[in-house]
């Protein structure tokens, strides 16, 4: 559980930081490469230290990871954040991811959702549903959002089937985000070079971004909820991300400057009631 929180504490950083990022001017692209080739650098040296250069994990299900959680993950997400508004992007991707991964859990490994977990479930999306209540309905961008929502429902549809493949695989988790991460840079390198480019900003901006995207979004985030999965199972551990929305709701006071609404301390509330509910603290004393 512990490792669960870390890595919602981590993604919180990400996601107000990926906001921060694209009104700085950074394109989805550059965050995206950010994100893997820091992840890479920071875990490449790690991996050949614990494997000695050895094959860690089947590249079949390397590469499938990587398609899920990979460039097409980043484009999304921050395809969205350019469109729709920080609070959407935090209480529609996680609750896509908690919903996918009990649902695969529940359909194809047969496993049945404690009464209490669908109580706490409930009260999970009353919370999210209540902290994007009181969003603006139109982007200054002009382009409706609705499109940045659909953009976040595929990133968290996305992030729901490898957090059931890692819970079902039993993936060690800094060899897993590792290879991903490794794999990922390698393949949109050329790709973000030759077809998009490095946009011309500050060198602090650039900074700033590296521990965002990079160290907390990139890399400990990852190993901490990886860890989380092969220790709590999947469905339990999709929960720990619906937790966002009030983490960077709170984030987003002191680092964006955006003040939650009565509606939004509401969703809060709900939706951390929700997660003690699930996971069922009382029954596991």
């Amino acid at each position: 559980m512990a490792l669960g929180f870390a890595a919602t504490i981590f993604w919180s950083f990400y996601n107000v930081g990926t906001a921060i990022g694209r009104a700085d001017g950074f394109s989805s692209a550059d965050l995206a490469m950010l994100r893997f080739g820091v992840a890479a650098l920071v875990l490449g040296p790690l991996l050949a230290f614990r494997t000695g250069w050895r094959p860690a994990l089947p590249f079949r299900r390397v590469a499938a990871l990587t398609l899920l959680i990979g460039p097409p993950f980043a484009f999304f997400i921050n395809t969205g954040y350019g469109i729709a508004p920080l609070a959407h992007a935090v209480v529609i991707s996680p609750g896509v991811t908690m919903l996918t991964a009990n649902v695969l859990a529940a359909i194809v490994d047969r496993r049945a959702v404690p009464m209490q977990r669908r109580i706490g479930i409930a009260l999970l999306v009353l919370g999210l549903v209540a902290i994007a209540a009181d969003q603006p309905a139109a982007a200054p961008t002009g382009v409706p959002v609705w499109l940045g929502d659909l953009c976040f429902v595929a990133s968290g549809t996305l992030w729901g089937i490898f957090t059931w493949l890692v819970g079902r695989w039993k993936l060690p988790a800094i060899e897993t985000t590792a290879a991903v991460s490794i794999c990922a840079g390698l393949c949109f390198l050329p790709v973000y070079l030759l077809a998009f480019g490095v946009t011309s900003l500050p060198a602090g901006l650039w900074v700033e971004q590296i521990l965002y995207q990079g160290l907390f979004g990139g890399a400990l985030a990852i190993v901490a909820f990886a860890g989380c999965v092969t220790r709590l199972g999947a469905g339990t551990a999709a929960l720990f991300p619906a937790l966002l929305p009030p983490m960077a709701v709170l984030l987003a006071i002191p680092l964006a400057g955006q003040t939650p609404s009565g509606v939004q301390w509401l969703g809060m509330a709900l939706a951390s009631g929700g997660l003690v509910v699930s996971l069922e603290f009382m029954r596991r004393r």
